[in-house]
């Protein structure tokens, strides 16, 4: 369960993602954490959970289209298919750029690292947070600037790195 709840609302949004609609799609993602929860003595825990609860889910979607053939919207089988391994591959790519960024936050000093995480964090328009930190909008700005520049190439960088054999 500690791991089934940060993957809630990334795997809503995957299953989501292949039944248009609203009510089907939170049925669906309740069928699967169910079917997760009975299924969880064959998961294996040295690996990602979200690939295999995706998995789930997308038998259960798969289930749903062809319990509804005929249905005016249903999706042919392929296309489901297809969109749950668009969607899979996505979020795989969105975890690993997380983890690049998260590094690459770590390498800010910590007057850079709090400079954004007020801004970004917290909001803070950049005028109140110039003012707050003695400095001009300006400069913040360009700053703020830089340090997106930076953490730009940094995230491209680790997930070339990534990528390479």
């Amino acid at each position: 369960m500690e791991r089934l709840v940060p993957c809630q609302s990334r795997l809503y949004r995957f299953i989501a993602s292949l039944v248009p609609d609203r009510a089907d799609a939170e049925d669906l993602f309740q069928k699967t954490c169910i079917t997760a929860w009975k299924e969880r003595e064959t998961f294996d825990p040295s690996r990602d959970l979200f690939p295999w609860l995706c998995g789930i889910g997308r038998n259960h979607v798969r289930h749903h289209y062809r319990s509804r053939r005929g249905a005016p919207i249903a999706l042919a089988p392929d296309v489901v298919e297809q969109l749950a391994d668009l969607k899979v591959e996505e979020a795989g790519r969105d975890e690993a750029r997380q983890r690049a960024l998260d590094d690459c936050l770590r390498g800010l000093s910590p007057q850079d690292r709090k400079m954004l995480e007020a801004y970004y964090g917290d909001r803070r328009p950049v005028r109140s947070l110039a003012t707050a930190l003695g400095r001009s909008a300006d400069a913040l700005f360009k700053t703020l600037q830089r340090l997106r520049a930076g953490l730009y190439d940094c995230v491209n960088s680790k997930m070339s790195e990534d990528i390479q054999p």
